[in-house]
């Protein structure tokens, strides 16, 4: 029978047609074991695996800040965009006159450095603190601070920027684990995968001033702590720093820059030596060691000796390549070259408007994905929760985020455009004015007050909106015949 089934095989396959060659084509080149790809590592982890390393990634991502300025450029630009001066607040509260209240009391304790536990910083600053900690190191922690109200604050507590750091990621640092949650890298989760504690350092690791009780722990409610980082995989728990896809472009850079610095110094390094057999041809002025060269400048060497020196090969100047690296270290970071560089020799209208538009659009990403909802909200929160504490109602209070004005390529050509999308109703004019980094009730207010001046001494300027032809005055009756069209 064996050997029936064998003589059925071999006919088989005596039979079985050849794979066409288009049907071996359709595989993918990714998936190959060519000799190209066979030295290829591409481990099977998961999103926090992957990031087998993050305290070395974040440790030489804040070295490159520190001295690559490349490196600090990037950072600055990121957190100039997506910050700057702040993303404001205005808060919604059902009735204008707690509208009022309630903004009057945030620009008491936020708008200045009573919210911040190092006294330093207003919510604006701390906003820039924890986005610059969020690009470098990958991550940050806000802390909710409660205080007495003998401490004299508007509010009773604080926010405290913390650095990752501070996550104690051994089991043995952590104290006071609940019986059947799970412990990694500093956070508790619940057995259904929440977040309930933070376990953090209660002294810095890396601190300078004192090893006294480096490693003792304290178990912070996860209520009362912001987790920011960017969430670019699903199921990741941590931040892994912004700059970890070009550290090794921008140290490299650093290395060339130097090396070009250096072969520059050595070819400047033009020196004439003398020579002669006798001993008494230049007197005292016969070293006794060879020198330490210096540029123009002629030595007198013993009897017999002479020196030899190789002649490197001359390195051809390529500013391409270091362009080409630049614009890596750009992309990696999610900004424009021309904004890490300030090379505008290549730029024009058309390019730097489709460049900022796209650039714009990562800013608005991180902004209303990450930042806003994460850091923006969850201290709104801690802000009206303490507004209750107080006896403050807070039955319906919404906020709306104003973040900063992009800055326009040309603002001859791009105002009249918002100006025109406005009168074509295809935004209203609070979007607009929210779109320039105001807010819209504070302009509405600001102007009625001041046209108000102006009408109470008798004056008229141009910028009188009033006055323009095709502003339409709503106190104005509508005429029978208006009417007639508008029921039609």
């Amino acid at each position: 029978m064996s050997r029936v089934l064998s003589f059925i095989g071999r006919a088989a396959n005596a039979v079985a047609p050849e794979v066409p060659p288009h049907l071996k084509q359709r595989r993918y080149d990714a998936a190959s074991r060519t000799s190209r790809m066979s030295g290829w590592y591409t481990p099977t982890t998961d999103a926090d695996a992957a990031i087998s390393d993050p305290i070395t990634i974040r440790n030489r991502a804040r070295d490159l800040v520190r001295n690559n300025p490349w490196a600090s450029k990037g950072v600055n630009v990121c957190v100039n965009n997506a910050i700057g001066y702040g993303i404001r607040a205005q808060i919604k509260a059902g009735s204008a006159l707690r509208t009022r209240q309630a903004q009057a009391l945030w620009q008491r304790h936020m708008e200045t450095n009573a919210c911040d536990a190092d006294g330093m910083h207003d919510i604006y600053g701390l906003q820039q603190l924890a986005f610059r900690a969020l690009v470098e190191s990958g991550e940050c922690l806000i802390r909710f601070r409660p205080r007495r109200p003998e401490d004299g604050l508007p509010l009773p507590f604080q926010l405290q920027v913390i650095e990752p750091d501070l996550l104690s990621d051994n089991i043995a640092d952590a104290s006071g684990v609940l019986p059947g949650n799970d412990f990694e890298k500093g956070v508790e989760y619940d057995p259904l995968g929440r977040r309930v504690a933070y376990h953090l350092f209660r002294k810095h690791p890396g601190s300078s001033h004192t090893l006294a009780g480096i490693r003792e722990t304290a178990r912070v409610p996860a209520s009362e702590i912001i987790h920011l980082y960017r969430k670019d995989r699903p199921g990741q728990n941590r931040g892994v720093s912004w700059l970890s896809p070009v550290v090794v472009a921008a140290k490299n850079l650093g290395l060339f820059e130097d090396a070009t610095l250096q072969s520059s110094m050595i070819a400047n390094l033009f020196t004439g030596w003398l020579h002669s057999d006798d001993p008494q041809a230049f007197g005292e002025e016969l070293d006794e060691e060879i020198p330490d060269l210096q540029p123009g400048t002629m030595y007198a060497l013993k009897p017999g000796r002479s020196v030899t020196f190789n002649e490197p090969p001359k390195r051809a100047e390529d500013p391409q390549f270091r362009q080409w690296i630049l614009r890596g270290i750009a992309s990696g970071l999610g900004i424009t070259y021309e904004s890490l560089t300030g090379d505008m020799s290549q730029v024009t209208y058309s390019s730097a408007r489709m460049s900022a538009h796209e650039f714009g659009r990562n800013v608005e990403s991180w902004q209303w994905n990450l930042f806003i909802p994460v850091f923006c909200q969850r201290v709104f929160v801690w802000y009206s929760d303490m507004l209750a504490a107080t006896g403050v109602n807070t039955d319906g209070m919404t906020v709306e985020w104003t973040p900063p004005t992009r800055t326009v390529v040309d603002p001859g050509k791009e105002v009249a455009a918002l100006i025109n999308a406005v009168k074509g109703g295809l935004m209203s004019l609070p979007e607009a004015i929210r779109g320039q980094g105001f807010d819209p009730d504070a302009v509405a207010t600001e102007q009625a007050e001041y046209l108000a001046k102006l009408d109470a001494a008798g004056l008229k300027v141009e910028s009188d909106y009033r006055n323009a032809p095709s502003v339409v005055k709503q106190t104005e009756e509508p005429t029978p015949q208006e009417e007639t069209l508008t029921n039609e």
